[in-house]
């Protein structure tokens, strides 16, 4: 009987096509491994030009990623801060916090240490920018203590400060600025005088009508001032005393007219006709005498009051 031998790599009763296929098969998975020239390429051309921006191609994704000037804005520095040691840190911050922390949430700090003090200055981080603009406006001079009287800037105030020019500039003309009828109140039917009081530990101030049956409220603000209030000697204006200094308020509507810068002021009087007025910063926890006032500053009004009839310094009416 004869025997068929097989070929090596035969398969018996295999299709010869079969075959043929396998081996290219195995002849294209060789050319792969070694690089073969059919394998696809996804190199740019010599002479391809990328004319497709990230922000074209991107442009959804990288409007969300964060900026190098993120949180600046609600960063203030505030300098003339007392320089301590390890031992007095802590309680330097304490001190720090509870004044800052009633213009918003501060949400980091930083204190500068050489040679085992702190510098002097110290970064805040408000949650917002509004709070940090609040602590500017309000803490810039407040006065820790004899020493130490507070300067607080906005980070961000720095790069302007930097680029100041050494050459006046002519500042621009104003507007004139229309103040309304400022002594609306001497036109009032009834005659009637108006009066201020302060309630709720000082939070409130209201303006009243000094009615024959009863009080009727006129103006009622929150933390309209800081400590009193006082009426000029014609009853034009109403002054408001806080910590940066002092603002005159008039019309029906009780508008600002106008802020004196004067830190610390506590005290003020009027000229007779309301053509100027001086202030005063007592020495704290002192007496107001005559050698605390120190300093005294003086005012010009003459350009936005006009002759009154006489009225009471403390009430007006």
């Amino acid at each position: 009987m004869e025997r068929i031998r097989s070929e090596p790599g035969a398969t018996s009763g295999a299709n010869p096509k079969a075959g043929d296929a396998g081996a290219e098969a195995r002849s294209e998975g060789a050319g792969g491994e070694d690089g073969g020239a059919d394998e696809p390429s996804f190199s740019d051309p010599e002479d391809f030009v990328d004319d497709v921006s990230e922000e074209e191609l991107l442009g959804d994704i990288l409007k969300d990623r964060p900026q190098e000037a993120d949180g600046i804005d609600s960063v203030i520095v505030v300098d003339n801060v007392p320089q301590v040691g390890p031992d007095r840190l802590e309680k330097l911050k304490n001190v720090i916090h509870k004044i800052f922390s009633k213009f918003g949430k501060i949400t980091n700090d930083f204190y500068p240490e050489e040679d085992g003090k702190t510098k002097g200055y110290t970064f805040l981080e408000y949650a917002s920018p509004g709070h940090a603009l609040d602590a500017v406006k309000n803490a810039d001079g407040y006065k820790l203590d004899k020493q130490h009287t507070f300067r607080v800037n906005l980070f961000t105030d720095f790069d302007k400060y930097m680029t100041i020019s050494d050459e006046w500039d002519i500042p621009e003309k104003q507007p004139f600025k229309d103040l309304g009828n400022l002594r609306y109140w001497l036109e009032e039917a009834e005659c009637r005088d108006q009066y201020s009081v302060i309630f709720e530990s000082g939070d409130r101030t209201s303006i009243f009508w000094n009615d024959v049956k009863d009080p009727v409220s006129i103006e009622e603000r929150a933390r309209w001032t800081e400590t009193y209030v006082r009426w000029s000697p014609k009853g034009t204006y109403l002054a408001t005393f806080h910590q940066r200094g002092i603002a005159l308020w008039g019309g029906e509507k009780f508008k600002q007219i106008q802020r004196f810068s004067h830190q610390g002021v506590q005290l003020i009087d009027f000229s007779p006709c309301e053509r100027g007025r001086e202030s005063s910063s007592p020495v704290r926890g002192a007496a107001p005498t005559a050698g605390d006032l120190a300093p005294i500053c003086y005012f010009s009004l003459s350009t936005i009051l006009f002759p009154r009839f006489t009225r009471s310094p403390q009430f007006r009416g």
